[in-house]
Order: structure tokens, then C-alpha cells, then sequence
């Protein structure tokens, strides 16, 4: 469970009673909790149905929190013996700590990176813009969450709620050990699940889907906001309980959910994180609790396990029918293109869901119409590019550090065109691992797949699934891809 002093920087903490101080609360202390009361004031107000003064009231409550921050990061007591600590050097310590380069810095935040750097060195005195800018990159904690929390928030009951779970049977250390197992075999196919098990896995996965070119082509061009206006259409002033299968860091998932608040006039939201990863989803996890720790209306909670096992998951599972309540079942980040066999998927895993209940998952498109191998080696621009330096590291790590006998690892990229969704074909990048006396073995580490749309939308329709719309990234017209959104239907009577 996240525990409320569970908040680490380098600043100290604004919420402890400085007992030592029989002065009383200094200048810093003082200012930081008469702004908090000031916070929690204006979170109080109800602008009603009037979407005038919601946005309004968003922008009074974003520039209040703007001043905690300036004040934190001006005016709290330096840690440091001497009492004096440069800006560029408290900025260099949180993004080491993050793990962060400074190109990423510059791109999260919006700053040049020439900025950044002088920034670090102390050539460069920051301005208010590149302050909040940086503030604004949560990895970062330049400003301990707590600073910018509402009192309330923090002490209510539900945030003291058990909010992680481990689901039945499972048990990590056997995967590693079968894992082990496979990559000292002859070779084969490894199942998803094994390329981001361990945890220098999980973080050579989040340094690829962090990659410039990846948020660039995919997390910027999430369509989220005409998405969260169809759901609001569609499900009407209700509670959600969003599901997100695979959510990986958790950003494609918290950004969804910060969408559907903007239109829910009081959102009721059960924020349901579920990954096989236990290094995967303690990230997305605590990008989620700190992402929104000022909102009551959000409860986060993380559950370790399979959702290929999601039937057997009994505290996601009541009766939409009879509730005032929807399900919305999430899987971003191309996770549907990772299953072996889609329709069994659909069929099986959601056996639970019930009439009503959402599905919302996305999709890249073929290239071609054509599906031979000669055809897609042509036209599909992915098939002949090599795989990036992170990506080689984020698959080969695996080989490396279980494959006993390993000397070296090379990648290729395989056509497969015996898919079972009718027009869709598959991408298989193929290690040929090198071995003593000249020997090699070959593994398949990964698969990135192509669709036909209307294909997908016969498919799902099969089990139950209406189409509620297909809703294009933005600036997809290079690497197409959309984001698809269905409902579960009453089942069909029989005469």
C-alpha cells in the first residue's frame, strides 16, 4: 500500500510540526499553509453544469498550485550543511535520480536542451516558465507532492484503503525460472510476458516507450479527447471502473483518465492498474497515485497478474445491469498486437464482461490489402528498418543475461501471414543468438502486428462487441493507426 510519508526528495516536508521551534512556524511554513487553505477553498467550489467557470475554476486551482510550486522551490530551507543550494544542482540530482536524460528533460518539459544544460552548469538563472515547465515533469519531484495536495484529500478514509493486490497462484520467481529455462533450450518463441519480467527489462522497456520518437508518434497523437467525449455520450453520469490491462509505465492510461475528468462533471473513477510486470506496474502505479493525489473522486489500485487470467479476477466483476457503475476494460500501447491468437482472446478472456461494459484498445494498420510476404516487405517501412539501439537492448537483455552460453546476439525481422483476423499480418524480430564451436539457436522476442479495420470490428461483433467508433491518432497519416472503442451488447435471443 502507498504510504502518505511515502514521498522522497531532498526538500523537507511541509506537513511535519517543527518541534524544535519554539519561535513558531517560520516565514516559508506559514505562506505554504495559509496557500494550501487557500488550495482547498477554491477545490470547494461548485461551478455546476456551466462549463464557463469549471474552466475557470481549473485555471484558479492550476495557478494556485503554480504558486506552491515557485514558493517551494524558491524559498524552502536548503538540506545541504551550508544552507545554499544552486537551482541547476537540485535539477541535475532529481534527474539522475529519475533516471533521466537531459534530452528527455528538455522534451518533457518543453525546453530547449541547450537551456537545460546551462541550467545545470549555473550558467542560465531559471525563469518562471522554465520553473513550472520542469515542475510539470513528474518523474522529476521537483516539488514533493504533498506540497500541492489538499489536506482533505490525503486524510480521507478510501486513501487508506489496501490498494495492491496479488492475484491467485501467481508466482514470479517460477516464471524466472522458466524463463531460465527457455533461453538455455534449443530456441522457440518467447512469450511476451518474459521480455519485460525482470526488472533491468521492465526499465530498458520504459527507456524505449520514453524515446522521443516513440511519444513523439504515439503518445502525443493518443486521441483522448474525442474519446473521452463518445464514452460521456454513451455511458451518461455514472461511476467508471477503468480497467487497464498492460498498461506498462501507466502514461497512455493515466492521460486517458485525465481526459474523462475534464468531461465528467464529478467524476467516481476506480482506477485499476493490472500487469504481469511487478517492476512495470510499481511505475505505473505511482505515476498514477502521484498523477492524482488531488483528486477524491479517483481511487487507484494496482493488481499483479495475467489479464490472460481475468475471469478468475472476482473483485473486478459485479453487475453493470444492476449498478450505477461501468466498466471501461483499457489495453494501450499496441498490447492486443502481442497475443498469439486475437479472437480466442476476445472470446475467452472477457467471458465476465457484461452488457454495457466498454472496450477501448488501439491498433496500427496494414500497409497493404495484399497479404504476401514480397507485398509487405515492399510496402511496409517498418519491416526493413533495423531495430533502434534501445530497442536491440531492450530485447537482447533477456539472451544476455540468462542464455548461459551466449556470445552474441543479432536481429532480423520475420513476415508472418498466417494471422487469424482476415487481412491483418505480423511482424516477428527473430534473435539469432551466437554459441561456442560456431553453433547458433534462434528466439522470437517480440511481434508487432497489422490490421485491417473493418476486419477487427467483424471480429469483435462475433463475441458481442458493437463498434461505437475507430478514432485515428493524430498525425497518423505516416504510420496509420486508430484507437477502437466497443460495447458489450444483450446476447442475441434465439428463435
Amino acid at each position: 500500500m502507498e504510504g502518505q510519508d511515502a514521498v522522497s526528495s531532498e526538500f523537507p516536508s511541509v506537513l511535519v510540526d517543527d518541534t524544535e521551534d519554539t519561535m513558531g512556524p517560520s516565514p516559508y511554513r506559514a505562506a505554504i499553509f495559509h496557500l494550501r487553505q487557500g488550495l482547498q477553498a477554491l477545490s470547494a467550489l461548485s461551478p455546476g453544469p456551466d462549463d464557463e467557470k469549471r474552466s475557470e475554476l481549473e485555471q484558479l486551482l492550476k495557478m494556485q498550485r503554480q504558486v506552491l510550486q515557485l514558493l517551494h522551490v524558491h524559498f524552502a530551507p536548503e538540506g545541504d550543511e551550508n544552507g545554499v543550494r544552486l537551482f541547476g544542482d537540485v535539477l541535475r540530482q532529481h534527474r539522475v535520480d529519475a533516471g533521466l536524460t537531459q534530452e528527455q528533460v528538455a522534451a518533457y518539459s518543453g525546453l530547449s536542451l541547450s537551456y537545460i544544460c546551462k541550467l545545470e552548469q549555473g550558467r542560465k538563472p531559471p525563469a518562471r516558465k522554465s520553473v513550472l515547465a520542469l515542475c510539470s515533469v513528474a518523474d522529476l519531484k521537483l516539488v514533493p507532492a504533498e506540497v500541492t495536495a489538499l489536506p482533505a484529500v490525503r486524510e480521507s478514509s478510501h486513501r487508506q484503503a489496501p490498494n495492491w493486490f496479488m492475484s491467485p497462484g501467481f508466482d514470479s520467481v517460477s516464471m524466472i525460472d522458466e524463463l531460465d529455462q527457455l533461453m538455455n533450450s534449443s530456441g522457440g518463441n518467447v512469450e511476451q510476458t518474459f521480455v519485460y519480467l525482470d526488472h533491468k527489462s521492465a526499465l530498458d522497456w520504459i527507456a524505449v516507450c520514453n524515446a522521443p520518437g516513440y511519444v513523439a508518434s504515439y503518445r502525443d497523437g493518443l486521441p483522448g479527447p474525442p474519446v473521452a467525449k463518445r464514452l460521456r455520450e454513451v455511458l451518461g453520469p455514472v461511476g467508471l471502473d477503468l480497467i487497464a490491462l498492460g498498461p506498462g509505465d501507466g502514461k497512455n492510461e493515466v492521460a486517458l483518465v485525465q481526459q474523462l475528468i475534464r468531461v465528467w462533471a464529478e467524476p467516481n473513477i476506480r482506477f485499476y492498474l493490472l500487469d504481469i510486470s511487478q517492476p512495470l506496474l510499481s511505475r505505473a502505479f505511482k505515476h498514477a497515485v502521484d498523477t492524482f493525489i488531488d483528486h477524491s473522486g479517483i481511487f487507484v489500485c494496482g493488481i499483479q497478474g495475467s489479464f490472460h487470467h481475468l475471469p478468475r479476477y472476482a473483485q473486478l466483476h459485479y453487475a453493470p445491469a444492476r449498478s450505477h457503475r461501468r466498466r471501461i476494460y483499457t489495453m494501450l500501447g499496441n498490447t492486443v498486437a502481442n497475443l498469439d491468437h486475437e479472437p480466442l482472446f476476445f472470446q475467452n478472456a472477457f467471458s465476465g464482461a457484461a452488457p454495457g461494459d466498454i472496450l477501448l484498445f488501439d491498433l496500427d494498420f496494414g500497409y497493404t490489402t495484399l497479404i504476401e510476404e514480397d507485398e509487405i516487405l515492399r510496402k511496409d517501412p517498418v519491416a526493413k528498418k533495423p531495430l533502434s539501439e534501445l530497442q536491440q537492448r531492450f530485447l537482447g537483455g533477456p539472451i544476455q543475461r540468462y542464455c548461459r552460453e551466449a556470445q552474441s546476439v543479432t536481429f532480423s525481422c520475420r513476415i508472418d501471414t498466417d494471422r487469424p483476423i482476415a487481412g491483418s499480418y505480423g511482424l516477428q524480430y527473430v534473435a539469432t543468438v551466437g554459441l561456442p564451436g560456431q553453433r547458433t539457436k534462434e528466439f522470437c522476442m517480440i511481434q508487432a502486428r497489422r490490421y485491417e479495420p473493418n476486419s477487427v470490428i467483424r471480429c469483435l461483433r462475433k463475441f458481442g462487441w458493437e463498434s461505437l467508433g475507430m478514432f485515428p491518432f493524430t498525425g497518423s497519416e505516416t504510420r496509420p493507426r486508430g484507437l477502437f472503442l466497443f460495447q458489450k451488447q444483450l446476447p442475441k435471443t434465439r428463435h
